[in-house]
């Protein structure tokens, strides 16, 4: 099911992702420390436009994450601490 930006550019900002190049629209994982988490994704620069399936999946993939689990970041079912155990968990981030 499509998303708005908006939705999900706020969902990441809560879990401790940064807009770190505006120009591009990328999106970096900073740790509960506040170091880099060497995690990163991309969106549009549409303003408020929906985001399709496959670009959700997409940038699901890239947080290293299943659809649901994305779906669950954005809607603050999944924490910023329990994203991040996973993360360690997987080794994707120290």
């Amino acid at each position: 099911m499509p998303r708005r930006a908006r939705e999900v550019r706020r969902g990441l900002r809560r879990k401790g992702f940064r807009e770190t190049d505006a120009r591009h629209r990328k999106y970096e994982y900073f740790k509960l420390d506040g170091q880099e988490g060497g995690i990163n994704t991309l969106m549009s620069h549409g303003a408020d436009r929906d985001i399709d399936d496959h670009l959700l999946g997409m940038m699901a993939r890239q947080l290293h994450l299943n659809r649901r689990q994305f779906d669950d970041l954005i809607d603050c079912r999944l924490s910023q601490a329990d994203y991040e155990a996973m993360q360690r968990r997987d080794g994707f981030i120290r």
